[in-house]
C-alpha cells in the first residue's frame, strides 16, 4: 500500500463528501475565513459563543478532500467545546502532522485518519483550515466582547 492509498481511504473520502454544519449562521458572534497558501483551499466559519464555549457553528468549505474531511470531522465535534480545547486540539494536530505526537483522541479521534498526511506537507495547511478559522473567529469574538 502506498502512502497515497493509506491516506485516501474510503472512510476519509466518505467524510469529505459528508461535510457537517454547512449552513452559515444568521447572526454569528464572529466569522473568519482562512485560505491555504499552498493549494487555495478555504474555510469560512461562523461561531456563537457562550462563556467561551462554542454553542453554534456553521461553515463554508471550498477545499480538497483532506481539507473537506478535516472540516467534516471538526464540525461533528466542535459544539459544546471550550475555545481552549479547540486550541489544544489544533496544537495536537500540528504536532501529529509534524510527526511529533499522536493524533487527538476522544471526540476528536477520527482526526487520526489524517495521520498519513504527515508526509504530504503541502496539504497540512488545508487540513488545519477549520482549526485556524475557528481560533481566529474566537479571537474576533473575544476582541468584540
Amino acid at each position: 500500500m502506498t502512502a497515497l492509498d493509506e491516506l485516501y481511504q474510503d472512510r476519509l473520502l466518505a467524510l469529505a463528501g459528508e461535510i457537517a454544519r454547512t449552513e452559515r449562521l444568521a447572526d454569528p458572534d464572529a466569522t473568519a475565513t482562512v485560505v491555504s497558501r499552498s493549494c487555495g483551499s478555504s474555510v469560512t466559519v461562523d461561531i456563537d459563543l457562550a462563556d467561551d464555549v462554542i454553542v453554534d457553528y456553521g461553515q463554508t468549505v471550498d477545499a480538497c478532500a483532506l481539507g473537506s474531511a478535516s472540516s467534516s470531522i471538526f464540525a461533528r465535534a466542535v459544539i459544546g467545546k471550550k475555545v481552549a480545547e479547540i486550541r489544544r486540539v489544533r496544537d495536537t494536530m500540528r504536532a501529529m502532522l509534524a510527526g511529533e505526537g499522536p493524533p487527538p483522541d476522544g471526540d476528536w479521534s477520527d482526526l487520526a485518519l489524517l495521520e498519513p498526511a504527515r508526509v504530504f506537507t503541502n496539504r497540512h495547511q488545508s487540513i488545519m483550515l477549520p482549526f485556524d478559522a475557528t481560533v481566529a473567529a474566537a479571537r474576533l469574538a473575544s476582541d468584540a466582547g
